[in-house]
């Protein structure tokens, strides 16, 4: 929705690609490398019950955001459609920085997923960062103590990295909106008043694989 317009496509379309490929190559998985695949979360549903629909047995997995709608009869129709992995943009476990990040997306829903999730079977794949211009201790003490509340989840990778600042990314054309200095870019940005650089980050980025080291 920044670079581009999302666009979508028919559920039937794609189980008949499917098909096709499921009956003529025997192909047992599909991972879908689209950015989203619940972007419309009808279609996606429509999918999955017509891979049932079909009697078309595979597992497939892709990127998807969390979303408060996918209750767990949801995505129980999603497993029994063959979905194995959603790979979730989770970010951080605080509130308050993933409102900055215009995420749209609430901290409840985003536990609640996951719970629902692991009573549905389907494994759940994550991606975090941190240092987001704006991001306090207390908030990286939020997003800690999201990671252990949900411990017990189907949730069984995380990958971190720390923020960056690319030319051209919403950050970059709003810097002074966050208070970030010029002239310095990808993962070396600092804020003006010093209290976001890549020291701050890079021992956050630590402090959080301690924790997911045990």
């Amino acid at each position: 929705t920044t670079f581009w317009r999302y666009r979508g496509r028919l559920a039937g379309n794609i189980v008949d690609e499917i098909e096709y490929q499921y009956r003529t190559y025997g192909v047992q998985a599909v991972w879908f490398i689209d950015s989203l695949v619940n972007g419309n979360l009808k279609e996606l549903r429509a999918f999955a019950l017509g891979l049932v629909e079909r009697d078309i047995k595979i597992a497939w997995l892709g990127y998807a955001r969390c979303d408060g709608r996918m209750d767990i009869e949801y995505l129980q129709d999603l497993k029994a459609g063959g979905c194995s992995v959603l790979n979730l943009g989770i970010e951080s476990g605080s509130q308050k920085v993933l409102d900055l990040m215009k995420k749209n997306v609430k901290l409840e829903h985003v536990e609640q997923n996951l719970f629902d999730m692991t009573k549905a079977g389907i494994q759940a794949h994550s991606n975090w960062f941190v240092g987001f211009p704006g991001e306090q201790p207390v908030d990286m003490a939020h997003t800690m103590t999201l990671l252990w509340r949900t411990r017990n989840t189907s949730l069984n990778g995380w990958s971190f990295t720390v923020c960056n600042v690319n030319p051209d990314t919403p950050l970059h054309n709003e810097r002074e909106k966050f208070g970030m200095s010029h002239g310095h870019y990808a993962a070396h940005w600092v804020t003006e008043d010093y209290t976001n650089t890549i020291v701050h980050r890079l021992v956050r980025y630590k402090t959080v694989n301690i924790l997911l080291n045990h």
